[in-house]
C-alpha cells in the first residue's frame, strides 16, 4: 500500500479531487498488446479507488489488461466517467 501522501501527490504536493471530493490516488493503465509482450498501446489515466476497482473488472470481463496502482503523476487524464470508446 503507498501512503497518503505518494499516492495522491500530482500537483506541487497538493491532492487533487474529483468534483464529488474524492481524491484521484489511483492510476489505471490499459494495454493493447499486453503489457509483457510490448505493448502497442498502453493509455494511462487517475481515478478515485471505486473508480478504478469498477473500471479494472468491465475491463478484465471484456478481455483487456488492466493495472491499477498508486504511481500517481502530473499530465493524467481523468479516467473516462463512461468507459472507454474506440
Amino acid at each position: 500500500m503507498t501512503s497518503t501522501t505518494e499516492s495522491t501527490s500530482i500537483t506541487a504536493g497538493r491532492p487533487v479531487y474529483d468534483s464529488s471530493g474524492a481524491a484521484l490516488t489511483h492510476r489505471v493503465t490499459v494495454y493493447l498488446g499486453g503489457p509483457d509482450d510490448g505493448a502497442e498501446l498502453a493509455m494511462e489515466y487517475a481515478a478515485t479507488w471505486p473508480e478504478a476497482a469498477a473500471f479494472a473488472a468491465a475491463a478484465v470481463r471484456a478481455g483487456l489488461i488492466v493495472t491499477v496502482d498508486g504511481r500517481i503523476r502530473p499530465g493524467l487524464r481523468r479516467l473516462p466517467r463512461n468507459g472507454l470508446r474506440h
